[in-house]
């Protein structure tokens, strides 16, 4: 027999529920239509706050502006040119390519230009373009048609106060005119035509058009100076030139000549004795390397046998050194006047004495003069060694100089080249010189107004219906996305039905958050005293619904151990476990709350009990009965088995014989044993526990618990081969619930409520 839901739904027991709506939870591609209004729904305060609130901040932002007029010319640019000659001219025709009428775009937008008109025009004495003239209004920042002048003045008004002098202060604020009179300027191409379209906006119609107009003609103006200036500039510029070239082309030559005498380059390319030199060092610096290899060789031989590892007198020098062979007679004939003797006396006699002295003396004699025979040796050495060194030394000189001349006649190459570049420009310019003298061009504007600028009759902006309406348009589809985009990032769980959903396991019961009422001792009532004092309430219908549930689950064999837990601490499992509790000892059934929380144990703050100085750890340990462990509650005949001291390995514990023994004597005891554990995901202790148990009852907070840990704890229960009965909502919020749970039972508390007395 399927237990029934609070939702009213049919659901299987353990955790192989299958519903008929999960089966495309992980992502269908159909659009869900249901899923779209649940979202709008439970978002609409969102949607239409940001609607509204948008929607008015425009509004009074439009309302705030003041009218303005666009005044608009037009210009048309002649491509032809007028030159007497035909030669390039130096001020042509306007060329036709999409790139010069930009450029002629740009001119007209040119700071320039606008500098100019706000001159003749005096616009730095109207209010309208300069800021500092009128009384600042609180509203003036909603109006982004004054954006460009308020900015200016900022930037003015800062610049004043590190300005030294009154001209200074007037330049700025000129400059700030000149800003401000740009933001109310367009200048545009119409379409693919050489007509260029000047548009100038005014609070008032009349300003709009002279100003316009003003812009226009001072353009062709401009283009007619700049043909003017630019012939007679031309024919200056030319002659200073040629001078400057014709003294570059001096100075080049010059430089050439000098440079080919300072480095001695004037007949060869090559230097011959520097050649003649490196060859000369390179075979004196072979034979001296050679020198030094023998020197170094006779060096090493001679300080081998020095010290042992040969015999001295196999060293050539040695052998020829006069005062090593006058010692060495000396001994030999002290080596014959010690065998006549010794035939005569005996060894300690005195005369053999003396000449067995006289050797030893003569044998360090060789041993010293052999040592400066060798450091001989080493001084030759040392000698050939510098010689390598000082060859060495002047070839890399050598080597050195012959680089640098090398180099210095790729200078002087490149010297000859810039001279020669000198005089080909020098030549062209006094050709173009010549021709430019003689040319006389006919300065005619290269663009004429075909269209003055008429006073408007009516403003151009703002268009207040046509803003009105794209800002409800577009506010409403900015709330709506926010909406969605906060739905995507809800990581919750807030209904019973997407419960059943996503963790395809039945929901028992939706626990409603409590009312903030006091009892009769004027303490605030927790969950676990208000499912005594209000037995009629949402919340105590839930916590019996969560019994019934778990009853009916296994009719012919209901669970007697239920164990509770859930994916993260404070998700309220100790709170649904005692309230649970409670409510089966309320009905008559002989009940004891374990708890199994051995890191932090919260069973005993949860029933405001004495800390226990025994508990199950203790009576695990074998030491203690059930009995002088276990607490009676204090409102109700439950009995409480705590914690009172902590365990070094609590999985073993809880999953020891002794645990087993405990749970199978407490079964036998009490018609209900309601075991309170550790959250599954930090620690393993409910894991070992749930195999103990007859079901499980996963615990999740409404709007809190992440649904990937929910997920995770649930794969590791059933790694664990735990029986899950099913899951239970806690801390439910009814009334937003209502707007959020569309078809779920949640969304018919209203009609329901009436069955509940608070």
């Amino acid at each position: 027999m399927n237990a029934p839901t609070t939702s009213g739904q049919q659901v299987a027991p353990g955790y192989g529920y299958s519903g008929d709506q999960h089966a495309d939870h992980l992502g269908s591609p159909e659009l869900d239509i249901r899923a779209i209004f649940k979202t709008l729904r439970k978002r609409m305060g969102l949607i239409i706050s940001i609607t509204m609130g948008m929607t008015i901040l425009v509004m009074v932002a439009v309302y705030q502006m003041t009218p303005i007029y666009t005044g608009k010319a037009q210009i048309l640019l002649q491509a032809q040119k007028e030159n007497v000659v035909d030669i390039e001219s130096v001020m042509s025709g306007q060329p036709s390519d999409s790139a010069a009428i930009d450029s002629q775009v740009a001119i007209l937008e040119s700071r320039s230009l606008a500098g100019r008109v706000v001159d003749e025009l005096n616009l730095v004495n109207d209010p309208e373009f300069n800021s500092s003239l009128t009384s600042p209004s609180i509203f003036r920042w909603l109006d982004p048609q004054r954006w460009p002048g308020e900015i200016a003045s900022l930037f003015k008004s800062t610049q004043f106060s590190e300005a030294g002098s009154e001209e200074e202060s007037s330049g700025q604020e000129r400059n700030a005119v000149i800003s401000a009179f740009m933001g109310h300027m367009d200048v545009s191409r119409q379409s693919r035509t050489y007509v260029l379209s000047v548009e100038f906006r005014s609070r008032d119609a009349k300003k709009a058009a002279r100003i316009a107009n003003k812009i226009a003609d001072t353009y062709i103006v401009d283009q007619l100076e700049a043909k003017f200036d630019a012939t007679k500039q031309a024919n200056d510029w030319l002659s200073k030139r040629l001078q400057s070239l014709r003294q570059q082309v001096q100075a080049s030559e010059r430089a050439v000549e000098i440079y080919r005498s300072k480095n001695g380059l004037e007949t060869a390319k090559g230097t011959t004795v520097n050649e003649q030199q490196l060859s000369e060092l390179n075979a004196q610096l072979i034979l001296a390397k050679a020198n030094l290899a023998e020197k170094q060789a006779n060096y090493d031989r001679a300080r081998q046998a020095l010290h042992g590892s040969g015999d001295i007198e196999s060293v050539a020098s040695v052998m020829q050194s006069g005062t090593i062979s006058g010692l060495r007679q000396q001994e030999a004939q002290l080596a014959r006047e010690q065998a006549d003797l010794s035939s005569k006396y005996g060894p300690r006699h005195p005369a053999i004495i003396k000449i067995e002295a006289q050797r030893a003396d003569i044998t360090q004699q060789i041993k010293t003069e052999a040592r400066r025979v060798v450091d001989s040796i080493k001084n030759q050495a040392d000698v050939a060694r510098s010689r390598v060194d000082a060859l060495q030394r002047s070839l890399d000189q050598l080597k050195a100089k012959t680089s640098e001349n090398d180099q210095a006649e790729i200078r002087l190459r490149e010297l000859q080249r810039e001279a020669d570049a000198n005089k080909t420009v020098y030549e062209s310019f006094l050709n173009r010189f010549k021709q430019t003298s003689q040319q006389a061009n006919l300065q005619t504007p290269d663009a004429r107004v075909i269209s003055e600028a008429m006073a408007p009759g009516a403003p151009s902006s703002p268009k207040k219906g046509l803003i009105g309406g794209a800002s409800l348009v577009l506010s409403l589809m900015i709330g709506v996305g926010v909406a969605f985009l906060l739905e995507q990032l809800d990581n919750g769980i807030e209904t019973g039905r997407a419960l059943e959903e996503f963790l395809e396991i039945p929901n028992l019961a939706s626990v409603p958050a409590i009312p903030s009422e006091k009892g009769e001792d004027g303490k605030t009532l927790l969950p676990e005293r208000y499912v005594l004092a209000k037995p009629l309430s949402a919340f105590s219908e839930s916590i019996r619904s969560l019994r019934s549930a778990l009853q009916l689950s296994n009719v012919d064999n209901p669970p007697k151990i239920v164990a509770f837990t859930s994916a993260l601490p404070n998700e309220g499992k100790t709170t649904i476990a005692a309230c649970f509790a409670r409510a089966a000892a309320v009905s008559g059934l002989k009940v004891v709350l374990v708890d199994c929380d051995l890191r932090h144990p919260s069973v005993q703050k949860t029933f405001e009990l004495e800390s226990a100085k025994t508990g199950l750890v203790e009576l695990l340990a074998g030491r203690l009965e059930p009995s002088s462990v276990l607490i009676r509650d204090p409102l109700t005949t439950l009995d409480i088995l705590p914690v009172a001291s902590g365990a070094a390995n609590p999985p073993d514990v809880l999953g020891s014989k002794q645990m087993k023994r405990l749970l199978q004597e407490l079964r036998n005891t009490y018609d209900l044993v309601v075991l309170d554990t550790a959250p599954v995901l930090p620690v393993s202790d409910s894991r070992v526990l749930s195999r103990l148990a007859d079901e499980t009852v996963f615990v999740v907070r409404w709007s809190v618990t992440p649904k990937d840990a929910a997920l995770s704890a649930l794969r590791e229960l059933r790694n664990f081969n735990a029986g899950i009965a099913g899951a239970v909502l806690s801390v439910v919020d009814t009334s937003k619930q209502a707007r959020y749970g569309y078809g779920d039972s949640g969304y018919y508390y209203r009609q329901y409520s009436k069955y509940y007395v608070n």
